[in-house]
């Protein structure tokens, strides 16, 4: 299916954005950032050409997650990954799930992300004097990211 052509309507913006860590929804972001991909090695050899005589299967990598929004948001969060935890305290060692949803009833197409077995692994504070509020920002360990349920990596074998 190709791209669809748009006259009206409305296309996927910040409002679209639907956050749910383990089926929770959360509101106050103000941004996420997420990237996997598929490191693959080209293989040489003899001949006058030079080029590549093929490739390797790649290597799937995740880069961290990054999330930011108000304080307040981020309590929240700790709050609810450590009440999952065995001591009530510690929400660095909480694997959970986060699932961003685009959806615009009149527009766009939804789309579903999986952010998959996620587990806290930094904390950013910096506060400033400004009239703008005080805001965090933190970091994931992601195993795998689906696209509507469609991986980068080869799932052939099925998916870890």
């Amino acid at each position: 299916m190709a791209d669809k052509l748009r006259v009206n309507g409305n296309i996927v913006s910040w409002g679209s954005v639907v956050v749910k860590i383990n089926g929770e929804r959360f509101h106050g972001f103000t941004g996420i950032s997420f990237s996997d991909k598929r490191e693959r090695v080209k293989q040489y050899g003899m001949g006058k050409h030079h080029a590549p005589r093929g490739r390797s299967r790649g290597k799937y990598t995740v880069e961290p997650v990054k999330l930011a929004g108000p304080k307040s948001t981020f309590k929240a969060m700790r709050t609810a990954l450590a009440a999952l935890s065995e001591d009530g305290l510690s929400y660095g060692d909480v694997e959970f799930q986060i699932v961003l949803q685009y959806i615009e009833a009149d527009g766009d197409e939804s789309q579903t992300i999986e952010l998959v077995d996620a587990v806290w692994m930094s904390n950013t504070s910096n506060d400033e004097e400004s009239p703008d509020p005080l805001k965090e920002e933190c970091e994931f360990d992601i195993m795998k990211i689906l696209r509507d349920g469609m991986t980068l990596f080869d799932a052939s074998e099925g998916a870890p």
